[in-house]
């Protein structure tokens, strides 16, 4: 990955429930975003952009097909190398595939810029207003899923994927695991992880052979506090092959590790409010974790897997990491947070060569919720929950 200048070149509206997950489907000019009301829509950006309809604005187009079949909100989109194929994870507790290039089975009518005609429509006599805001929606083609993972019994709030594409691995507020073969549509292992707690974060390494998987569960009171995991797996059988809690807070007693307020406190500085994303470097042999939201500043622990041990704290995010991304050669590490930020950072040192975006404020303003790359690397997108998706070219 080569960073130049990044230019800020797309600013598409998502208008409704936020936008929670973006993916590229096989090059930087079409991608695919879910959102929190269930929907999911896929873009074809032009090669040149229109002009923006407004100053200091990117430009902005409609998408052209919607995916129709989650009936809750999507936390999660993946797509395989080919663009080819798309896989959700839903608060409906389904896994969906979608055939990209599937032929349509209807059509649409849909709004997803009211923000922006409330805008435009301010100070306008009272027709040209009326007009503005009733206007029609964009037309989209509407295709269903071709296939349907049913296992959780729970929101599914996690969702991986082998670098090779065989495998993925969902995880769900049961804090249920389960590892699937993806061209079968089968399940390999399941497994359920520490009481009182839900799954936060998976992910599997290259070969899709080790999972992590990151558990977490708010306070309850000052003196009732589920303890958090951070642990590795055996993806085959299901078995604990490191609890890296324990690496990180050697001092802690086994019998001290289930609910102790002072053991909270110990994980919390490592933690913060859990492990909220987590991604496998593309050799494998680092793992990158982010601490979740509402923190002073959400950093990426980036994971020795072989020892266990953390081998150094990178980015930070005021009030908490969203999603972490390795680039292709494992050089660099990118991540977002709830200060509407994409940082990018050396996995060497861990200095930030590059930002995308603006902070707007922190936790009570907007996050970026999700990231994506590019296949080819020149373009990162984030799904913004103020109802947008902005899209950057790395090297303008």
């Amino acid at each position: 990955m080569e960073i130049g200048k990044p230019a800020h070149t797309w600013q598409l509206s998502f208008d409704g429930d936020w936008p929670t997950s973006v993916a590229f489907l096989g090059g930087s000019r079409k991608l695919a975003a879910g959102s929190r009301d269930g929907r999911i829509f896929i873009w074809d950006l032009p090669e040149t952009p229109p002009e923006s309809q407004e100053k200091d604005i990117p430009p902005d187009v409609a998408p052209v097909r919607q995916l129709i079949g989650h009936e809750n909100g999507i936390t999660h989109l993946i797509a395989t190398d080919d663009g080819k194929t798309l896989i959700s994870s839903s608060l409906d507790r389904t896994i969906r595939i979608w055939d990209v290039n599937a032929e349509a089975t209807g059509k649409d009518e849909v709004i997803l810029d009211k923000p922006a005609r409330e805008r435009r429509s301010r100070r306008k006599p009272a027709a040209e207003k009326k007009a503005i805001l009733e206007a029609p929606g964009v037309s989209v083609e509407t295709v269903g899923s071709q296939h349907t993972l049913e296992g959780h019994k729970d929101w599914i709030k996690a969702l991986g994927i082998s670098a090779d594409g065989r495998r993925l691995i969902s995880g769900d507020d049961g804090c249920r695991t389960i590892v699937w073969e993806l061209q079968t549509r089968k399940q390999i292992a399941s497994w359920h992880g520490h009481e009182r707690v839900w799954v936060s974060s998976t992910a599997l390494t290259p070969d899709g052979m080790t999972a992590f998987v990151g558990e977490f569960a708010g306070r309850r009171s000052s003196f009732d506090v589920p303890a958090a995991q951070a642990r590795l797996w055996n993806a085959d059988t299901g078995e604990m092959t490191s609890d890296l809690l324990k690496i990180w807070t050697p001092k802690v007693k086994d019998e001290d590790r289930v609910d102790s307020y002072g053991y909270g406190r110990e994980w919390g500085k490592l933690l913060k409010r859990g492990l909220v994303c987590a991604q496998f470097s593309p050799d494998g042999t680092l793992l990158a974790v982010g601490q979740g939201g509402e923190t002073d500043k959400g950093q990426v622990h980036l994971v020795n897997v072989e020892s266990g041990k953390i081998e150094r704290t990178v980015s930070g995010h005021q009030t908490g990491a969203c999603d972490v991304r390795f680039s292709a050669d494992g050089k660099l590490v990118l991540s977002s947070g709830r200060d509407t930020v994409v940082r990018v950072c050396q996995v060497t040192d861990g200095k930030e060569i590059a930002t995308l975006g603006k902070a707007r404020g922190g936790q009570f303003k907007d996050w970026f919720y999700g990231i994506a790359i590019s296949p080819d690397e020149q373009s990162v997108a984030a799904a913004d929950i103020a109802g947008l998706i902005q899209v950057w070219r790395l090297n303008s």
